[in-house]
């Protein structure tokens, strides 16, 4: 079960302590967009994601929108920001993670991923030997796929992991 257990835990991504972990050696950051970032399907990014992928890129951290919507959903979201995107990542398999260091030339071991999902983002960060930081989700509706998720997550939680969301 060590596969699903997230490496930190944050309420919200711009908890997240840039100059902390660049300090520590990590370079890069892959991004979930959807309940991670941004309200699922509102669209673009707003002043707040803009803001902590602009602190990112200030604390020396190469960016990736890494999540596994199609390339328009993905395009839309990042508008004029200029950003590294994989789309159609293929989460969780680890072999996607490790072909996203490769484009980015960093190594999993100084990648974090930061995502909502356990079933996605931290497992194959975790099968990938990338950092995986949970989000907690930015609102409780979801799409139906990932609603399913949810219920297995909550399982995972509550039962394997012994801690509550």
């Amino acid at each position: 079960m060590a596969l699903f257990r997230p490496k930190q835990i944050l309420p919200i991504f711009t908890d997240f302590d840039a100059k902390y972990y660049r300090e520590r050696g990590f370079d890069t950051v892959f991004l979930d967009i959807d309940n991670t970032i941004a309200i699922p399907d509102t669209g673009t990014c707003d002043e707040r994601a803009e803001e902590f992928i602009k602190n990112l890129r200030e604390n020396g951290f190469r960016v990736l929108i890494f999540s596994n919507n199609n390339l328009e959903r993905v395009k839309m979201f990042i508008r004029d920001i200029d950003a590294e995107i994989w789309f159609w990542a293929g989460k969780p398999l680890p072999f996607a993670y490790w072909l996203a260091c490769m484009k980015l030339k960093t190594k999993p071991s100084r990648t974090i991923v930061m995502g909502d999902q356990l079933l996605t983002d931290i497992l194959g960060a975790n099968l990938s030997g990338c950092y995986g930081i949970y989000c907690k989700q930015l609102q409780e509706e979801d799409t139906p796929v990932t609603a399913r998720n949810r219920k297995i997550e909550k399982i995972i939680w509550k039962r394997l992991l012994h801690e509550e969301v």
